[in-house]
Parts: C-alpha cells; structure tokens; sequence
C-alpha cells in the first residue's frame, strides 16, 4: 500500500525497518596444528558478495545517535571528531521531530506515549489521518520526507577527499578560495611563476558517502580551479586518460 500512497510510505520512512543491500566480505577459514598441538585459525577475504541487511527504524537509529555520541550506548558511535557536533545537530532534529509529532497528535486527538516513533505511529493510525484530503495529506508526506533525508545525511554524512592529481580539463595543480579575497580588491589569483606557489595545492575534490551501497553512483568531484564537475566514474576515466597522454608525450620525447 506504501508504493501507492505518499503519505504511508513517509511514515514508513520513518518508523519501520531499513532494507540495505550493501556489500560484505567473503571469509576463508582454515585451521592448522603445530607440533605440539596448538591449533591457529587463518582468515583471509576470498571475494565479496551482496547482501541485505536490516536497520533499525531510522527514528530508532536517531535515538541511537544521540545516547552514544552522549556516551549511554554504543549502537550509533561516531568518530571522535564526529561526536560532539552529531550530538548537536541528532537532539536538535529529535527535538523538533518531536514536537511536531506530539503537535500533530494533540490536533488528531492521539494520545501521547514515550516514543516519538510509537506516537507518529498512533496519529497515522487515528481517523483524522484517514480524513485527510489529498493536499493535506501530501503537506504531512513532504514534512516527514524532510525529517527522513535529514537523519539519513546526519547519520551518513558527506565526506571530501581532495585528490593530488591536477584537473584533467584545466590542468591546474592549484587553486584559490575566493573567500579569501577581500571585498573592494582585485582577486589576488596570479599566473604561474616558475618555484613560486601562488595557492592551494590539490583541486580536485571528492564528495561520498562511506556507507552508502551506491556511493560510486551518488558520490561527485569538483575541481576547485575551474569548477568542472565529475561523477566518480566519469573522473576515473579522465583521470587515466590524463595519465596515459602524460606517459605518451614522455615516450616520444625520449
């Protein structure tokens, strides 16, 4: 029924179990014997295969966040760097998640339980849900679609890797935050001067999300110098090309 109305699938988002299919290591194990007896098991990865895994619901998965980055649980750790500013923005979304929810439910005449997910739950479940017209319902649905994209970005954040090879459309090796240049003046970028380093090193940088199964297809590059745009793949290729003319031209002056 979610694949045909809007709204529950929203709810759904939000408070059923996540699907994942998500790629997993294939284990060998063997066992060996020395002289005296002693046995020792050996583990190597032979390959990898897809797999589906289940998620807790992701207002669940929230939750989670906050009580590990708050040091009461261990199910949503982040790292180090990661944890106090997850703290912040995960009780801030819970917080205004949950308002809204318990809001909705006072005007559908719900009771209010423990759990914003067990009330969000409830309100769908109540006769105002069901009465609902067709632009109402669809102003709900929009709502919590936002709260879903919300957790999930806090949860697996966008993560930037600049690369060191030069952009392969412009070939700059260099590049300058404008941010820098002060209002009033003219930009401060020059050409290139033979031992003289004039901005940034590293352009090109890479977008991703680690624990997405599809990070190769969502994640993107941006070189910082021109500001031509890759998908993942479409830079890989570029960039081997880019290598393979560099080792050319080096061939034939020899």
């Amino acid at each position: 029924m979610s694949e045909t109305d809007p709204l529950l699938a929203a709810v759904e988002a939000l408070t059923k179990p996540q699907k994942r299919r998500q790629e997993q290591d294939i284990i060998s194990r063997y066992v060996t014997t020395d002289d005296d007896g002693i046995e020792t098991v050996t583990e190597h990865v032979v390959g990898t295969q897809k797999v589906t895994v289940e998620l807790p619901p992701l207002l669940d998965m929230l939750d989670d966040a906050i009580q590990s980055s708050m040091g009461g649980s261990t199910k949503g750790a982040a790292l180090a760097s990661e944890s106090a500013v997850l703290n912040v923005h995960a009780l801030y979304e819970a917080m205004k998640i949950s308002s809204a929810v318990r809001d909705w439910c006072r005007m559908a005449g719900v009771l209010d339980r423990k759990h914003t997910r067990e009330n969000l739950e409830a309100w769908n479940a109540s006769v105002y849900v069901r009465d609902l017209d067709e632009e109402h319902a669809a102003f709900f649905a929009a709502v919590m679609q936002k709260w879903a994209a919300s957790i999930r970005t806090m949860l697996d954040p966008w993560r930037e890797k600049d690369l060191p090879n030069p952009c392969p459309v412009c070939h700059a090796e260099e590049w300058w935050d404008a941010s820098e240049d002060k209002p009033g003046e003219p930009r401060r970028r020059l050409p290139p001067m033979e031992g003289i380093r004039r901005g940034r090193p590293r352009p090109l940088l890479i977008r991703y999300k680690r624990d997405d199964p599809e990070m190769i297809e969502k994640g993107h590059a941006i070189c910082r110098a021109c500001g031509a745009e890759f998908g993942l793949r479409e830079l890989q290729f570029e960039l081997e090309q880019a290598e393979a003319t560099t080792r050319q031209e080096g061939m034939t002056t020899v």
